[in-house]
């Protein structure tokens, strides 16, 4: 492993270390001691100290103890990091060391924390309140983040790469307007970038300015990816003056790695200096790109990849004329002020594609996509699943259940909480190592939900027979939810400290739902609507927790479902196979598991 990668995670270990606030989560994080990248020791197991001095800004589902041995610490790390992979991670000989893989998966998460760490403090500054900033910062870890673009009026082209390239080395892109934030990417994000590209994924819309009299451009927003792409061929322009300034820059076009060693670069130096990266690294053997990881792109040129059904050179997509496009916006004759203005507007106030929204582009070619729109009431119109319509499939009562809840039709909310209490009713998590179940976020689990509905593993979700159930299932499920709302205490439709009230937050919805699905699907209704009482009691203690984390919330909704199947005389073991006659899966055994983990 070579010094030069181990300079850009103490780098960004350094950063996640300094003074700050901190989202706010439950009692067992503590605020990190500042530190500078060059304490880190890669040399022995003290780099492992450095990483969970940051562990609140990591999202990370484990919790370590003090005193526990590095080997245990580094295994459980990776195997969040890199699930199947902890192995090859990392090595443990005299010390516990970074393998390369491990190296590449704990910078992009560390690159990822950083970025979160930024937003989450810029909203701080806006005036929010902390609770509102933690809520985005763990939306940010849930969702890619994707801005609409403004209806405003604008010139529509398309630039080859080369064309960015071009007008770059001609000084025809101004890459650093006074308005626009320094290039703050650090090489995994660029990587990711490039990793796109090499795949023909198309990336978002650059956004230029220019005056009608002149040739020159500013760049409004696309900066980071613009920086990257050039930084990557070696054609940004104050990079190639650096390089200039450097020695033997005779080897800088053909020989990069060469021209790196002769002048003892590091990360941070190629980032600083906007100098060539490598490529991320691919271990899965049949990725395309397998051989062109690891490598700068004077190395790559002449490998082969597919693009747009087309088999090209990287040299042909990055320098010559290629079916792979970038769209571009381009603002003629717009004063600083209103650059200023659409800048901040298209950044900061645009509304971000939530988890939901995506999926529902995703996977709306799924009949059950549908089938959750239109029981939720997020879509309500006949159209939207004519095939529930025509086996006779009335949603009303579900829609007015569901708004009694507290849940209105903003940005798929509903179809959220239908998706949440099925996947985790019929889908089992994948388990660790220890064969501990993982617990993934909600938005991973539902996505691999709808995955596994899309392939083999729960294909008897495409059939009708199967859909037309699971619709007549739900609706008689709210129904009893809300028959029983007197055994719902308001201590437990609200999580944590926060008052009482009657609106529902999504966490009891999903264990108390998925409860009164598994009574709907084992025909024992009369149960809950006899023993109000007892679960009322029952519920007035199931506080939901004040943590934020996967496992809490997953041990949350375990126990308290469970519990109350449980005080009702269900037979967990009987409804295990209920669910499995009526649906081909269910995870209530896995519950029983999870539900054993210590949330407070």
């Amino acid at each position: 492993m070579e010094d030069l990668d181990f300079d850009q995670i103490a780098t960004l270990l350094s950063e996640l270390s300094q003074p700050s606030k901190l989202p706010k989560l439950d009692g067992r994080h503590r605020a990190p001691q500042p530190f500078d990248a060059t304490d880190i020791d890669f040399s022995s197991s003290a780099w492992l100290a450095a990483v969970l001095e940051v562990a609140i800004w990591l999202n990370l589902d484990s919790t370590f103890q003090d005193g526990e041995p590095p080997e245990s610490v580094a295994q459980r790390l990776f195997d969040e990091l890199s699930p199947g992979k902890a192995d090859a991670s990392f090595e443990s000989n005299v010390y516990i060391s970074l393998t390369e893989l491990g190296a590449q998966a704990l910078e992009e998460r560390l690159s990822r924390a950083a970025n979160n760490r930024t937003a989450f403090l810029e909203l701080l500054e806006e005036e929010l309140s902390i609770a509102a900033a933690t809520e985005a910062w763990i939306d940010a870890w849930n969702e890619g983040p994707a801005t609409e673009p403004l209806s405003i009026n604008a010139t529509v082209d398309k630039w080859r790469i080369y064309d960015l390239a071009g007008r770059a080395q001609q000084r025809q892109l101004d890459l650093n307007p006074t308005y626009q934030r320094d290039f703050v990417w650090s090489n995994a994000d660029s990587q990711m970038l490039i990793e796109s590209i090499l795949r023909g994924i198309p990336l978002p819309s650059i956004i230029l300015a220019r005056v009608s009299s002149s040739q020159r451009y500013q760049i409004v927003d696309g900066k980071q990816r613009v920086t990257a792409i050039l930084r990557f061929i070696g054609a940004h322009p104050e990079g190639l003056d650096n390089a200039n300034k450097m020695k033997e820059p005779e080897l800088f076009a053909k020989k990069f790695g060469q021209f790196v060693k002769r002048n003892n670069l590091r990360a941070t130096d190629l980032r600083e200096k906007y100098l060539p990266f490598r490529t991320k690294k691919y271990t899965d053997e049949k990725d395309p790109l397998r051989p062109l990881g690891g490598r700068y792109y004077c190395e790559i040129k002449d490998e082969s990849v597919q693009i747009a059904g087309e088999t090209i050179t990287v040299a042909d997509l990055f320098e010559r004329a290629c079916e792979y496009f970038i769209p571009v916006l381009i603002y003629k004759d717009t004063q600083v002020r209103d650059i200023h203005k659409v800048f901040r507007l298209y950044n900061q106030q645009g509304m971000k594609l939530n988890a939901e929204e995506i999926r529902n582009a995703v996977f709306n070619h799924l009949v059950i996509s549908r089938l959750m729109l239109f029981i939720g009431g997020d879509r309500p119109e006949r159209e939207i699943a004519p095939e529930l319509v025509d086996a006779g499939i009335d949603p009303t009562s579900a829609h007015e259940n569901i708004k009694a809840l507290g849940f209105g039709i903003t940005r798929f909310r509903r179809t959220k909480v239908l998706f949440w209490t099925v996947a985790t009713l019929i889908l089992k998590p994948a388990q660790a190592l220890d064969m501990a179940y993982r617990t993934p976020s909600t938005a991973s689990h539902i996505d691999e939900f709808l995955r596994s509905i899309n392939g083999d593993r729960l294909a008897q979700f495409r059939g009708m027979k199967t859909l037309e159930n699971l619709a007549r299932d739900l609706i008689a499920a709210l129904e009893l939810h809300q028959n029983a709302s007197y055994a719902w205490h308001e201590k437990f439709r609200r999580k944590g400290k926060s008052a009482m009230a009657s609106r529902w937050e999504e966490l009891p919805v999903v264990a108390s739902l998925l409860a009164c699905l598994v009574l709907v699907i084992t025909k024992q209704e009369s149960k809950l609507e006899q023993e109000l009482d007892k679960v009322r009691d029952l519920t007035s203690k199931m506080i939901g927790p004040e943590s934020t984390q996967n496992k809490t919330q997953w041990a949350h909704i375990a126990n308290a479902s469970v519990s109350i199947l449980e005080t009702l005389g269900v037979d967990i073991s009987d409804a295990d196979v209920a669910v499995k006659e009526r649906y081909g899966d269910s995870a209530l055994d896995a519950l029983l598991v999870i539900r054993k983990i210590a949330i407070n």
